[in-house]
């Protein structure tokens, strides 16, 4: 799994999942395959409005100097109910390879943004929970690469929402964290 970390620091994250849908097509079938060739772009246009109204919220209501965000999906490994993504803000930036300082944020959303289009994955992550999946080393291996690609597809999605717009949105022009909780090895930064 090294490597795909440092694609992702590379910021080959195309390159990542590429490898990492090859790596998952290697293993016995399973649910947890459901994932490949699939994308979350259908939530572009919901992200960008989503983070048009927080970065408002933040900066009108909250009165921060917002000079870094943090995208971050939620524990989805054990919470499969529900995933979904939430913004921190920052009025630092402090040092970009420690992500230790992500815990010192100036201003969090209050509401958050459902991922959908991968509820069959929400599903295999239950059932491989609750079934105890973990104790087959093959499946193991899968729901691994798996969790990774679902982190690379939300950073795929944030890096297209932000280019999309660039020049338009103030927060398309300051630096984003995107990752998933307890993923800190995983996190890539948009510049």
């Amino acid at each position: 799994m090294q490597q795909i970390q440092d694609l992702i620091q590379a910021g080959q994250i195309e390159t990542a999942i590429r490898e990492t849908e090859t790596r998952l097509g290697q293993l016995p079938a399973s649910d947890f395959h459901a994932i490949i060739g699939k994308d979350l772009l259908h939530l572009k246009a919901p992200l960008t409005a989503y983070l048009n109204y927080v970065y408002t919220i933040m900066k009108e209501d909250e009165e921060l100097d917002v000079k870094a965000l943090y995208l971050e999906m939620n524990s989805f490994t054990i919470q499969y109910d529900q995933w979904f993504l939430h913004v921190l803000a920052y009025e630092s930036l402090n040092d970009r390879d420690n992500p230790d300082w992500l815990a010192n944020f100036s201003g969090e959303s209050q509401k958050s943004l459902t991922i959908t289009g991968f509820e069959l994955l929400q599903e295999a992550n239950k059932k491989f929970m609750e079934t105890e999946g973990y104790r087959d080393d093959q499946l193991r291996q899968a729901c691994e690469l798996q969790e990774h690609l679902v982190i690379l597809r939300v950073q795929e999605l944030a890096i297209k929402t932000t280019n999309d717009n660039k020049g338009k949105a103030p927060w398309a022009n300051i630096p984003m964290f995107v990752g998933a909780h307890d993923y800190e090895d995983l996190i890539f930064m948009i510049r």
